[in-house]
């Protein structure tokens, strides 16, 4: 289910596995990027999340000028709804892996298992094994 469309993303929820997908596309904009965290922090109130996939690939520019925001109102956002995990698609371009190296420390200290990958697949399974030991817990 589509839970949150712009020019730059679709958000999309399965609610069978409490995932929400990203498909990031364009140019980052600090406003659009906000815009969509502060939707997912919406959803995330009445909607159990437990993981994140956000699919970078087709995303361009910086968005390191949203990391403070992503730190104090974001991610506390989510941990306190339950989320456990975040994977990350990423392509080879060198200034989005530094950056999603640096999100992926800033979710680790925060007690949010996150992962780099570069297909979908991959991050799928990665995903999936987390919410099924999370189901068996």
């Amino acid at each position: 289910m589509i839970i949150y469309k712009d020019k730059i993303s679709t958000i999309e929820y399965d609610k069978k596995s409490k995932n929400i997908t990203y498909n990031e596309r364009g140019f980052a904009k600090k406003e659009l990027l906000i815009a969509q965290l502060k939707a997912v922090m919406e959803f995330s109130k009445t909607n159990r999340v437990i993981s994140t996939i956000a699919d970078f690939r087709r995303l361009q520019g910086s968005f390191k000028n949203i990391f403070e925001y992503l730190n104090t109102e974001y991610y506390p956002a989510l941990k306190s709804q339950g989320i456990k995990c975040k994977a990350f698609i990423i392509s080879e371009d060198i200034i989005s892996t530094y950056l999603t190296n640096e999100l992926v420390k800033d979710l680790k200290k925060q007690g949010i298992d996150a992962a780099i990958f570069s297909n979908t697949a991959s991050a799928g399974t990665w995903v999936s094994q987390h919410n099924d030991s999370i189901a068996k817990a």
